[in-house]
Formats: structure tokens, sequence, C-alpha cells
């Protein structure tokens, strides 16, 4: 029985990778690429763009953020910095600016009740705003200088009420590299950009570090009031725009923007703490706890399936045939081997198509990172259920709210 079940889990594994790698990489082909050439067909009265820039305690790595916008070849700028920091943050933002009279700091307001921080800073930049085009930014990313200019090329030329882009990933620390790949690999194959595309498809997916969306269809969706609470604010902003009949865009930059989301471990963990699982049941609006329980236990069964059994399968045999001096290779060892060989493969040409950190480094991160992050997810559901909330940057978060 145990060996039919330990045949059944490979089997699910080894499907899961390969479809995995097809459905990734066919996504990927479909999905537009933002391109430095100039387009066929440059638009001739540039709109206005308002640059909404959320920040808390960022004065450690906002500086190349403000930079590259400073560089930015496009004319018709202004930049607002919503600033509810503590630290040096606004120093380093003056120190770069100087006298640069696009750039704007503006105090955040008291957080108001019901609301999570994010979304409530850029809905206080957007009232403030005098652009045609809203364009939010996080802290963590840096930009080519073309970028704004070739961003509203393509929203213009494929006539769309909003476009979002994906970043090249960098990752730096040895944790970065092993860990990062495993939830953002994932977000490639669960919530294809093809599709978002796709206006008679209901997939819509925005990336939150570049959002770029007109003035008056904010307006007209009501902004962000109407999804205040909700921790993965970025996805439920594109279904609000799909949602309500206006053409949303989605296209890879990896060429064109930068994201560095964490820089230690403890950063890693209470990030994705702050939004694996509860955006998950936000997401799907599951209330019941009974059913949240499921979900995170039907998760953590998926994860050690793909990451870490495949591993085990290889590993316990060879730590056997060591201690008894005896080594058989049978079907289900070659299966495993198999599997294992697929899910590198799979996993190293992802992050080499999305530019998601190092490559060489997913035989570590399919087990290690596999491992870790299961811990993250189980981290994030304990706390989301037992009503102990999530963390992230001094505030806390539940699904209650």
């Amino acid at each position: 029985m145990l060996n039919l079940i330990s045949y059944i889990l490979i089997i699910i594994s080894l499907i899961a990778w390969i479809l995995y790698f097809v459905v990734v990489m066919s996504n990927f082909r479909k999905t537009p690429h933002l391109s430095k050439n100039p387009p066929k067909n440059p638009i001739k009265n540039q709109p206005r763009v308002s640059v909404i820039i959320p920040s808390r305690n960022e004065g450690h790595r906002i500086g190349k953020c403000i930079k590259t916008l400073k560089e930015q070849t496009y004319k018709k700028l202004e930049i607002l910095i919503i600033d509810d920091s503590s630290d040096n943050t606004v120093e380093v933002i003056n120190s770069i600016a100087g006298e640069d009279k696009r750039f704007k700091i503006i105090k955040q307001k008291k957080l108001q009740e019901g609301w999570v921080g994010k979304p409530f800073a850029l809905q206080q930049g957007s009232k403030l705003a005098e652009g045609e085009w809203l364009l939010f930014i996080d802290a963590d990313t840096y930009y080519d200088s073309l970028i704004i200019e070739r961003s509203i090329e393509h929203a213009t030329n494929n006539k769309l009420d909003m476009l979002s882009l994906a970043p090249r990933h960098i990752c730096k620390s040895f944790w970065e590299k092993v860990i990062q790949p495993i939830p953002l690999g994932a977000i490639t194959a669960l919530l294809p950009l093809a599709k978002t595309n796709d206006p008679k498809s209901k997939v819509a997916l925005a990336i939150g570090p570049f959002i770029m969306i007109k003035n008056s269809i904010f307006k007209k969706i009501g902004g962000y009031q109407t999804i205040k609470n909700f921790i993965n604010d970025d996805t439920q902003l594109a279904k609000l725009v799909k949602g309500s009949g206006f053409k949303l865009g989605i296209a890879n930059a990896q060429s064109m923007m930068n994201l560095k989301m964490y820089d230690k471990f403890s950063e890693i963990w209470e990030g994705w703490s702050k939004n694996v699982f509860l955006g998950m049941v936000q997401n799907r609006k599951i209330k019941s706890k009974s059913k949240q329980l499921l979900l995170l236990f039907v998760i953590l069964f998926v994860l050690f399936d793909l990451l870490v059994f495949p591993f085990l399968a290889i590993l316990l045999p060879v730590i056997i045939a060591i201690l008894t001096r005896s080594f058989l290779i049978n079907y289900f060892l070659i299966l495993a081997t198999l599997t294992w060989i697929i899910s590198i493969i799979s996993l190293a040409f992802v992050q080499i198509s999305h530019k998601i950190g190092k490559a060489y480094y997913a035989p570590l991160t399919i087990f290690l990172g596999g491992l870790l992050f299961m811990g993250i997810y189980l981290n994030s559901g304990i706390k989301t259920l037992s009503g102990k909330k999530v963390t992230w940057k001094g505030r806390k978060y539940s699904t209650e709210k």
C-alpha cells in the first residue's frame, strides 16, 4: 500500500512539473514584451502622468527608484511620494531629487480604520494627482530611462485603460536566491499573464510595483475605496477594472524594470507571511474557518509533493544503501530521479525567461527553498486562522477586517 501511494505521489509530481513548464513558457511567449525600440506609431500629444509612490521607512532602498525616475525621458511628469516614515527616507529623496520641481513629498494622513496601508497611501496620492494617467510604483523598484515613455506608447497604441508590467527580480543574498523563485515561479503559472490580456478571459492580474491606469477610469471604479481592506490590492484592482468592462493589459518588462523585494531572510519570512495565505483567502472570498483550514492543508500537501517529496524519494534509498551496503536501482528510484531532474530544468528555464534570481540555484531552491516556503505558508496560515494576524512594517492585518 505504501509503495502504491509513493508511486501515485511521484507520478502526480512529474505530471505537474511537465504541465508547469508547458503552461508558463507558453504564456511567456504569448505575453507582449515592452521594447526599448520606438513604436511604429509614436503618439503625438503626450498625456501628463502622475507617478505615485507610497513610502514607509524606505531610506535604505528608495534611492535607486528616485534616481531612475529623475532620469526618465518622458517630459510630462509629476512625482508624488506619499511618505509615512520615521527613518531617513525624506532626506534620501531630497538629496537625489534636489531642485527638481516634479518631485513632491506629501505626509501621509493617519491610517483610517479598515484600510491597508499601501492602498490608503495610493488613494491619498490619487486625490492630489493632476495627470491623465496615474502610475503607482513601489520604492523597491528601479527603471530604464525609457520605461514611462514606452509604457504610455504601449497603452495608447493598444487602447488600454490599465497597464501593469512584470519586472526582473533581483536576488542577491543566499536566501533570496533560494526562496524567492518558489512563490514568484508559482504566480507565473497560477495567474498566467497572457490570459490577463484576453478580454474574453476572466483572469485579471496586476503586478503591484508598476500599475498605470487612466485617472478617469480610476475614479469611475471608485479607486481603492472599494478594495481598501485587501492585502493583494494589485490583483483586486485588476479584477475591478476588467470586471467593469475596461481594457486591462500586462506586459513583460524584464529588460527595463528591476524589483528587489527583500534584503534578508527575516524580510522574506515576514513579507510572504503577510500576504501568501491572507491574500489567497481574500482573493477567493473564503470566510469559513473550516474551509480556510482545508485550503491550508491542501496547499501544504501540494508544496510537499512537488518540491520536497521527489528529493526525499531519492535521498532515502541512498541513505539506506549506504547503511546496508546494498544499492538497488528500481523503477521508483528512476521515476523519482527523473521527476527531480525535470523539476530543476523547469524551474531553471522559468527563472531564466522571467529573470527571477539565479537559475543555477534551482537544485537547492527545489528542496531547501520548498521546505522554507512551506514554513512561511504555514506561519501565514496559523497567524491568519488564530487571529494573531500578519505583520508588515509595524502594521497588523487579519481576514476579519
